[in-house]
């Protein structure tokens, strides 16, 4: 996760990071959470061992539980 990177933010980022992404609509309760969602798109793209790491994080904990729906 980069450095001063909240779990938002950076669940954020791998959104933009995306090829099929085209727009982002974050829910926000306040201004500050607001304001920390569009921080997201100033936090650099993640390299491609972050990618990595969460697709793993995905198929080990995720996939099986969910994947099979579609």
């Amino acid at each position: 996760m980069p450095a001063g990177a909240t779990m938002a933010r950076f669940a954020l980022r791998w959104i933009l990071d995306q090829p099929a992404v085209t727009v982002i609509i974050p829910g926000a309760r306040n201004t500050e959470q607001a304001s920390g969602n569009a921080a997201a798109a100033e936090l650099a793209p993640l390299g491609d061992e972050v990618h990595a790491a969460v697709r793993e994080v995905y198929d080990e904990l995720i996939r099986p539980h969910v994947h099979t729906r579609w």
